[in-house]
């Protein structure tokens, strides 16, 4: 709704050229059907007629202006009979004293809302009165159906005047008690409930660099536990080598080199598992070595500080050295380690950054749902201040009482928290309230998300702890095997018992492969591998041999098969 003084004054603006042709003059108001026909823009002189514009030629009531369709829209009152027939009434609202028919007085008349678009008149500003605000001296009569206006006196039916009986009682009187409304202004609930918003922000954003600054730590925990598992992975390896060098001291050159290529091809299988190989040849193109890279049989591939060409990385895969290339150019094997990382990271930090900003939505949205609940304890109160929308058009006035059609129109502008000031209604404590719980809420999610973030971290180095025992169980078996077939055919330099003293192989019987089994299964596969004799032996058949024989020894038959009997072995 508008109030009458509101409008007058104002400058008329056509829309078809947007040109300021009138102003507002008054109000032509039909009291007897409650209902504004329009405005006065020109009086009416001695030898000219008034001019008015019909509240149909309106098109929109502005805060600034009244836009109307065109220059015609401004018309001769005579051409309007309703209108014409007000004008020569000459009826003074204006200070007209307000009755009840009971003699009940209710103030006099200082102003009128009336809708805008209908021209309805909604009730009626008063000076004066036993409904008069103490401060403002002001208040509000609901327009009735039928407004009796006299000389000097305007009647009005008793129901009025209990329409502008505050209506407080049950729920709404515990809610909307008197000592509430002066407790809390408007001005101080706005400025808690946006230091409430504002320490709530400043608690989100603490959390969520918090969280950042614990992912981040925890990424560089886990690279350097990362590198650190590599290098202790390398460093077993390596001697792993040295104490099967150092076992097989005596080893032929042949043992010695596959030995080596025994920890070479570990060392690939781990580069290889940790960075495809197809990103290997990738990388190492149009890199320099940082040292001499050679091939299987010793010869020279790349010198120290020579460039990587595709030839050369081809040929480097087919001779299966494409790893140790990778690496003599800086290769990392942790690269892809740290882009899944930093993918984890990256994924925890979207999920922190969602539930921020869910965090946030959700305290819009319980104060606008406090806010809504708490809209509906206001109907029947009487309104403190007038409450405008932005552009200008009252919600409620000052000293009316709250209506459905009041809250309906709040509800519309998006002015409820206003209307609820207005009312004298305290919002602050139940925002506060509300935004507490909303934060407890929010810690828990930023706890849920850090938790996962920390899942995460722990699945990807459990897998990786994994992988990196699998690859030394691997590398393990193939030594063992190593060290097995340079055991076959061997004699032993002392005897081999079972854990129940049975004699698996005597001094100098020759290691076969069900002895590797026997000794095996009785858990003295290391003691057999750790008796072979690995001299070059001088075999005579006039040594001496031992009187007895083992279970897994050979001997042999007359019919001359295949089976051949073990032959007595002197260890020099």
């Amino acid at each position: 709704m508008r109030k009458g003084s509101d409008v007058i004054d104002k400058v008329v603006v056509t829309s078809d050229k947007g040109q300021k042709i009138q102003r507002i003059l008054d109000l032509i108001f039909d009291h007897k059907r409650n209902q504004l026909l329009g405005f006065l823009v020109e009086e009416k002189g001695l030898f000219r007629d008034a001019k008015v514009i019909p509240l149909q030629e309106v098109q929109a009531i502005g805060s600034d202006a009244i836009i109307v369709k065109s220059k015609e829209s401004v018309v001769k009152a005579h051409r309007v009979p309703a209108i014409k027939e007000i004008l020569h009434q000459n009826i003074v609202l204006r200070g007209t004293r307000i009755l009840t028919t009971e003699g009940l007085y209710l103030g006099g008349l200082v102003d009128l809302f009336f809708d805008e678009h209908s021209g309805l008149v909604e009730g009626y500003e008063v000076s004066g009165g036993v409904f008069a605000d103490a401060y403002s001296g002001r208040s509000f009569v609901p327009a009735p159906k039928a407004l009796t206006i006299g000389d000097d006196v305007a009647f009005v039916p008793p129901e009025t005047a209990q329409m502008m009986e505050e209506q407080v009682g049950g729920i709404r009187g515990a809610v909307q008690a008197t000592e509430d409304r002066f407790q809390e202004s408007a001005q101080t609930a706005n400025r808690r409930l946006q230091s409430a918003s504002q320490n709530a922000g400043e608690q989100l954003q603490s959390s969520v660099e918090n969280v950042n600054r614990r992912l981040q730590s925890a990424s560089q925990n886990a690279g350097e536990q990362l590198q650190s598992s590599v290098e202790n992975v390398n460093r077993r390896l390596q001697s792993a080598s040295q104490n099967a060098g150092e076992q097989l001291q005596a080893a032929t050159d042949a043992t010695s080199s596959k030995l080596q290529d025994l920890n070479r091809n570990a060392s690939a299988s781990l580069t290889n598992n940790l960075v495809d190989p197809a990103e290997q040849k990738l990388y190492v193109i149009g890199k320099h070595v940082e040292r001499d890279v050679l091939t299987p049989d010793g010869s020279v591939l790349l010198l120290q500080g020579q460039e990587v060409t595709l030839v050369d990385a081809e040929a480097a895969a087919r001779m299966g050295i494409l790893d140790e290339l990778y690496r003599a150019t800086g290769g990392s094997l942790t690269a892809n380690i740290s882009r899944n990382l930093q993918a984890a990271t990256e994924s925890t930090s979207n999920r922190i950054g969602s539930a921020t900003m869910s965090s946030a939505a959700n305290l819009r949205h319980s104060v606008n749902a406090l806010t809504a609940q708490a809209i509906q304890q206001v109907r029947g109160r009487r309104v403190l201040q007038t409450v405008r929308a932005d552009d200008g058009l009252i919600i409620a006035a000052s000293g009316q009482i709250v209506t459905e059609s009041v809250l309906a129109r709040a509800q519309t502008y998006g002015k409820q928290a206003e209307l609820l000031n207005a009312a004298g209604l305290a919002l602050a404590t139940a925002v506060r309230s509300t935004t507490s719980d909303t934060w407890l809420e929010t810690k828990v999610q930023l706890r849920q998300g850090a938790s996962v973030a920390q899942e995460n971290l722990n699945t990807f180095w459990q897998a990786l702890k994994q992988k990196a025992e699998m690859l030394q169980r691997r590398s393990t078996r193939a030594m063992r095997k190593q060290r097995i077939e340079q055991a076959l055919g061997r004699p032993v330099t002392r005897v081999i018992l079972d854990p129940e003293d049975n004699v698996i192989l005597n001094v100098g019987e020759l290691i076969t492969h069900c002895a590797v089994r026997q000794a095996e299964e009785g858990g003295v596969l290391n003691i057999l591998l750790s008796s072979v004799y690995i001299k070059e032996p001088e075999i005579s058949g006039q040594e001496l041999r031992a009187q007895e024989h083992g279970m897994a020894a050979l001997s042999y038959h007359d019919n001359g098969r295949s089976q051949l009997e073990s032959k007595s072995i002197s260890v020099n």
